[in-house]
């Protein structure tokens, strides 16, 4: 039969049962405490629904620590609290260590044993809720089966309200893959465990197609965003690199966000880095632009030239850049061509296992685009800079530049050998 009281008192002390069981006023007529000596405890653990077990210190410490680890593995959803004669510091920070909620002492007050007994009912009322929560989450989907994360589409949907709060507006969002050379369905998990072991309780993660995992990283900053990426690093093991792009959160939307960090994440994957983020190389310089509140001209000026520059974006950027992806794809053999476009930095990318030859385009905020084309490995002499108005950069010159990049880059490419 069942037992159906809610508290387990474990004592082999008729006195301290007594004690106990005189200073706990129940607050519910359905509140009840059974009592058993350590002898039995384990097996009327196995057959109860106990909530609360008050667990009386044993003789040995080292015995205690050892009662407390076999009641958790019978009754893992159970809080412990551990009753004490007197206080040991060393012994209560290792008993917190193997799973205990609280403790008292055995001539506590009333009034104490009480409240730390309905926190304890509080927080199991909690993690109930919480595990209902979570069977819903599986069954509509919310919740990936396999790696018991987040699905993508559903961080999408939701994160206009998440973005409310000025703790993850304070925050970073990052996009973390493995490496192309390494990606498999066994490191995938991998990875998928290892940012679960090291984001903190609070941090948001999600998983999407093709082995990419979101994160949503709460009131931190770059540095510490990349430190962690690190961090994810050394558990994966040199073994298997991992690629992140960063961006800070603020007021901007999730589109701008994953537009931003994915582009962070293919500049790490074509320059061979962990982790980067695009908004590290945004001209500081110019900043005062946005800040001059008294001279309103400067102000309208600088909204048509960020107009003109966000149709440059739109109409020769991003679609010079597309169709040119496609025409190199297909005439460059062994070459990994990839490119992003966003109102950071623009990047057209050729690499090989000897040579990277990139076409850089920046806005310098104002009325200007910064153009460089570099080779790596080659001297600066062999390297292209410029700098031109928005006006002058047109569909013909960026094809232009971009049939520069190629013409150089197999030139070179030939130099070295391939």
């Amino acid at each position: 039969m069942i037992d159906s009281n809610n508290i387990l008192l474990i004592t082999d002390y008729d006195e301290i049962a007594k004690t106990i069981l005189e200073k706990i006023v129940l607050l519910r007529s359905n509140d009840s405490i059974s009592v058993c000596n350590i002898k039995n405890a384990k097996k009327i653990l196995e057959n109860s629904l106990y909530y609360v077990i008050i667990l009386h210190e044993l003789e040995e410490n080292s015995a205690t620590l050892k009662m407390i680890n076999q009641i958790k593995d019978i009754k893992p959803d159970a809080q412990i609290i551990l009753l004490l004669n007197d206080i040991n510091p060393e012994f209560i920070l290792n008993a917190y260590d193997n799973g205990i909620y609280d403790y008292f002492l055995t001539d506590a007050e009333p009034y104490e044993m009480l409240i730390k007994t309905i926190n304890c009912f509080k927080l199991r009322l909690i993690k109930e809720n919480n595990l209902r929560n979570q069977k819903f989450l599986y069954q509509m989907g919310v919740i990936d089966h396999k790696t018991n994360l987040y699905n993508y589409k559903h961080l999408k949907e939701i994160f206009i309200d998440l973005s409310d709060d000025l703790r993850i507006q304070n925050g970073i969002f990052a996009i973390l893959t493995l490496d192309e050379k390494n990606k498999t369905k066994v490191s995938t998990n991998r990875l998928a465990l290892s940012i679960k072991n090291s984001v903190r309780q609070d941090d948001i993660i999600a998983v999407a197609r093709g082995g990419k995992f979101y994160l949503i990283l709460p009131n931190i900053d770059i540095s510490g965003a990349k430190a962690l990426v690190y961090k994810i690093q050394n558990k994966m093991g040199d073994d298997f690199q991992i690629r992140a792009g960063l961006s800070k959160i603020g007021i901007q939307s999730f589109e701008t966000l994953d537009k931003n960090s994915q582009d962070g994440l293919t500049s790490a994957i074509q320059n061979d880095l962990t982790a980067v983020c695009l908004e590290d190389s945004i001209d500081v310089q110019n900043t005062w632009l946005e800040d001059d509140e008294e001279n309103n001209q400067t102000k309208k000026n600088f909204k048509l030239f960020k107009m003109a520059f966000t149709n440059k974006m739109n109409s020769v950027i991003m679609p010079g850049f597309y169709r040119y992806q496609k025409e190199c794809e297909t005439k460059l053999t062994n070459t990994l061509v990839s490119q992003y476009a966003n109102n950071i930095e623009s990047v057209f990318s050729l690499k090989n296992e000897n040579l990277h030859s990139e076409l850089t385009i920046r806005y310098n905020g104002y009325a200007k685009f910064k153009i460089e084309i570099n080779h790596s490995g080659l001297d600066s002499a062999e390297n292209t800079k410029l700098e031109i108005p928005l006006s002058k950069l047109t569909e013909k010159l960026l094809n232009s530049l971009l049939k520069q990049l190629k013409d150089e880059y197999k030139q070179f490419a030939f130099m070295k050998g391939n």
